[in-house]
C-alpha cells in the first residue's frame, strides 16, 4: 500500500457518501466532508468513527470521485473524526469517474431499467423511486450493493457530458460481439438448449418492452447479434414463441413481447437460474441468496 503521508495532497471540499459493512454484516452509511485529496486517496471529516483497515465505498455527491477504499487512519478532531482513505490497489475497476462499461456487470441503463433514449427528467425520476427502495437505511428492501450500482449509474447518466462519453464506449462494447452468457453450453448443446434459447429471446424482448414501451420491437438481425446465433438457430425458436402467443411480429418484421410472454417470464423468473442471469445477473440479496429476477423498477411499481 502506498504511504499516503509522502504523497502530494491538495485541499478538497465537497460532500461524500460512505458505505461499509458493520457488525454482523449490517450495512452502514454516513456522510462526510472532504478535506484533501492525493493521487491514491482522499481525506474526509466524518461524525462516525471507522476502524483502520475497514473497507469503505466512497462516492462524491458531484460524481468526481468513486472508489472502494481502505481506512488507513482515523483520528478524533473535536466532535468529528479525520479519516484517511486509500483507493484499493486490488480493485482497479472501481473507477473514480465510473464512465466506462465494466465486463460482467449490467450497463448503467440496465441498472436503472431505463431506455438509452430516456431524457434527463426520466433518469432523475426513476433513480428517486429506486433509491427509496434499495437505500441501506430501508430495513425491508435495502440492498447496499444494488444501491451503490444505482448511484454509480445515476452519477454518469445524469451528467450530459459523461453520459455522451459513456454511450460512445457502450456502443463500441456492444458492437464487439454477442453477450457472453449465450456462449454457455446451456444455449448450444443438450436437450434443454432450445428451451434456453426461447428464454433468451423472451428476456431480450422483456427488457426492450420495459425500457422502450413506445418502441418495443427487436429485429431478427439484432437478436442474431446479441445472442450470437444464426437465424437458422432462431427460426424454430421464434415460430414456437409466436405460436404460443408469447411474441408478436410487426409489419416491419420486428418482434415484440406480448402480455402473455411477460407473464411467462415473470412466473419463470421466481425459480429459473437462467432467467436470473439474463435479466439481472448482479441482483443479490444481502445474505447471498439470489433475488427473484423480476427487474427492480417493475417490482416496486407492482408491489
Amino acid at each position: 500500500m502506498v504511504e499516503s503521508r509522502t504523497e502530494p495532497r491538495k485541499q478538497r471540499g465537497g460532500v461524500y457518501s460512505l458505505t461499509w459493512r458493520g457488525v454482523g454484516s449490517n450495512t452502514c452509511s454516513a456522510e462526510a466532508t472532504g478535506v484533501d485529496v492525493s493521487p491514491n486517496g482522499i481525506g474526509v471529516q466524518c461524525p462516525t468513527e471507522l476502524k483502520a483497515g475497514s473497507i469503505v465505498y466512497v462516492q462524491a455527491r458531484d460524481g468526481s470521485f468513486e472508489a472502494s477504499c481502505e481506512v488507513v487512519h482515523c483520528t478524533r478532531r473535536g466532535a468529528k473524526y479525520l479519516i484517511g482513505l486509500e483507493v484499493r490497489e486490488e480493485a482497479p475497476n472501481a473507477e473514480r469517474s465510473a464512465d466506462g462499461p465494466v465486463d460482467g456487470e449490467p450497463d448503467h441503463y440496465e441498472t436503472l431499467q431505463i431506455s438509452p433514449k430516456a431524457d434527463l427528467q426520466t433518469v432523475h425520476r426513476v433513480f428517486r423511486i429506486m433509491a427509496l427502495r434499495f437505500h441501506p437505511d430501508n430495513p425491508e428492501t435495502g440492498d447496499a450493493e444494488q444501491f451503490l450500482r444505482m448511484k454509480k449509474a445515476y452519477s454518469v447518466l445524469s451528467d450530459p457530458e459523461r453520459r455522451a462519453e459513456y454511450d460512445a464506449l457502450l456502443e463500441k462494447k456492444r458492437g464487439a460481439g454477442p453477450r457472453p452468457i449465450f456462449a454457455l453450453k446451456d444455449f448450444v448443446t443438450g436437450v434443454e438448449a432450445e428451451t434456453h434459447r426461447r428464454l433468451g429471446v423472451l428476456c431480450i424482448l422483456y427488457h426492450k418492452r420495459q425500457t422502450s414501451p413506445d418502441n418495443p420491437g427487436v429485429s431478427l438481425l439484432d437478436l442474431e447479434r446479441e445472442m450470437g446465433f444464426p437465424r437458422e438457430y432462431l427460426s424454430f425458436t421464434l415460430w414456437y414463441l409466436r405460436a404460443k402467443e408469447f411474441v408478436s411480429a410487426a409489419d416491419n418484421a420486428d418482434y415484440a413481447l406480448t402480455a402473455a410472454g411477460a407473464d411467462y417470464v415473470e412466473r419463470k423468473a421466481l425459480r429459473h437460474e437462467i432467467i436470473g442471469k439474463l435479466l439481472n445477473p448482479s441482483m443479490r440479496s444481502p445474505k447471498g441468496r439470489q433475488r427473484p429476477a423480476v427487474p427492480p423498477i417493475r417490482k416496486f411499481l407492482t408491489a
